[in-house]
């Protein structure tokens, strides 16, 4: 089974793609905010050399990421709002945790909420799973709550709407169910129940089935991981750099080249 080191791998490669590239765009803002706008503003015009061209090239490009994560924003907001508000049956204690009980016409256990979520079982999964199925279920989804899993597969949707990182959502979900899994399984002593459960509900993922069969899962390596942070750091760096050093308006673009490898590896990782 997959070490909670390898998962914690998978999640920082995936972290360091969304950051990187919402802080690659940050960076053009504050170019643009700090060296060209207070000379528009004081009406001293622009000069018309690569560094400006290329910097409208990539504000363009924000505009476009930043109306698409706009509105892949507000579709997640709505879709937790509509789970949020299903009607509550009654609460009942599985285990040591409280679940709500909910309607619905099909078997289901979910965690809805981005700030604090809850944990949910619809009422054809109460009467389709056994005890220890449903603690195994209930356990795992506590996990999720735990970790703040809705928040963070919300932002990966939005990184992939905004950003086009078309396998983000699915990697990220696939990687919060591992750590959900592991924590039903140790909960319990034995993945049976989660697994019994899973085909019961009709949620066999290949990923989780290997999880829970103990078979070996590709993981990024620890140069990945390396790079991710290098990335970062580097563009912590130079955020500091932009509103420290004097106005120099090629600074972000002469310093953004030498952070384009680590980033790629970043992406790679993220496929």
């Amino acid at each position: 089974m997959i070490g909670a080191a390898a998962v914690r791998r998978l999640e920082l490669a995936l972290a360091g793609l969304v950051a990187t590239a919402a802080l690659l765009a940050l960076v053009v803002i504050v170019d643009v905010l700090r060296f060209h706008a207070p000379a528009i503003l004081g009406g001293e015009g622009v000069t018309l050399d690569r560094h400006t061209v290329a910097l409208a090239l990539l504000l363009a490009v924000d505009a476009v990421v930043g109306v698409r994560a706009g509105r892949s924003l507000a579709r997640q907001a709505a879709a937790q709002r509509r789970l949020r508000r299903l009607a509550v049956r009654e609460l009942r204690t599985v285990g040591r945790h409280t679940v709500a009980i909910v309607g619905g016409s099909q078997p289901r256990a979910f965690c809805a909420g981005l700030v604090r979520p809850r944990v949910c079982v619809t009422e054809p999964a109460l009467t389709r799973l056994t005890t220890g199925e449903l603690q195994a279920v209930v356990e795992h989804e506590v996990c999720h709550a735990r970790r703040r899993d809705p928040l963070r597969l919300a932002i990966a949707q939005i990184a992939a709407d905004g950003f086009g990182f078309r396998g983000l959502p699915a990697r990220q979900a696939a990687v919060a169910d591992l750590a959900a899994d592991a924590a039903a399984v140790a909960a319990l002593g034995s993945p049976q129940p989660l697994a019994a459960a899973m085909v019961r509900l009709r949620e066999p993922a290949p990923e989780r089935i290997d999880h829970l069969l103990g078979r070996p899962l590709p993981v990024p390596p620890r140069t990945v991981s390396a790079c991710a942070l290098t990335v970062l750091g580097g563009l912590v760096a130079l955020a500091v750099a932009l509103a420290l050093l004097p106005n120099d308006p090629a600074l972000p673009l002469l310093l953004l080249p030498p952070l384009a490898v680590p980033a790629l590896l970043a992406v790679r990782a993220a496929r």
